[in-house]
């Protein structure tokens, strides 16, 4: 942090980097928690200092590579900041750093969007199919849009009348790209309609997913809200 006062990125990023060996050794030593109803954080609670400082390392240094580096590098090392991030992420309950975590989560999606996105505006079924095995990128970015959706639903409001909630209709926006970037096929709506937030962005949606769907049953309008 003192480099980065300095303004002298590259030394920081240098400091940064040079605890991956550590953090490889963290994610290896602590067995993890399990948090499927979000219930129970003992590892984090047993080491809550280690974590405080952990977060904010990989926080800092995703930051300034988002800022100095583009995030279709595919072998940056902001790639493996973004995993080691997310692997950590998995002993932290909804309520730590929300505004970190949202920052980060925001940029891991962008990231796999710029990185995976197709050259063409058009994609076929066909040549989805013969990709399929390059997808494997899908499962890591729902991951983190359902752990996005935790922390967004214990740190934001429903909105009052006349208000928006930008950071609900940000993630709704990001769900579609990541759908839209993975081939916009019709056996992968459902994933996007499960984050149902009243949202105009998903509402607008609606329409589009339910041509691509096909004989999929689609609901009309989302009911169940994040932030209420």
């Amino acid at each position: 942090m003192c480099y980065e006062k300095s303004s002298e990125p590259e030394k920081a990023i240098q400091a940064y980097s040079s605890v991956l060996p550590l953090l490889s050794v963290i994610e290896f030593e602590i067995p993890r928690t399990l948090t499927t109803t979000h219930s129970s954080f003992a590892s984090f609670a047993n080491y809550r200092e280690l974590w405080r400082w952990t977060e904010r390392l990989m926080f800092r240094a995703i930051s300034l590579l988002a800022r100095f580096y583009s995030l279709d590098d595919n072998d940056g090392l902001i790639w493996t900041m973004f995993t080691h991030y997310h692997a950590c992420s998995a002993h932290w309950p909804p309520n730590f750093r929300t505004g970190h975590r949202s920052t980060v989560a925001v940029l891991y999606l962008r990231a796999h969007i710029i990185r995976f996105q197709t050259s063409s505006t058009t994609t076929t079924p066909s040549s989805i199919l013969q990709s399929e095995k390059s997808l494997q990128w899908l499962n890591t970015a729902r991951s983190v849009i359902n752990e996005y959706r935790t922390i967004l639903d214990c740190s934001t409001s429903f909105p009052k009348a006349g208000e928006l909630n930008v950071k609900v209709e940000d993630f709704v926006d990001l769900c579609v790209a990541v759908w839209e970037t993975s081939g916009a096929m019709s056996d992968r709506v459902h994933w996007v309609l499960d984050v149902r937030c009243a949202s105009w962005c998903l509402i607008g949606s609606l329409t589009r997913f339910r041509f691509c769907g096909g004989q999929h049953a689609l609901p009309s309008i989302p009911t169940v809200f994040i932030g209420t």
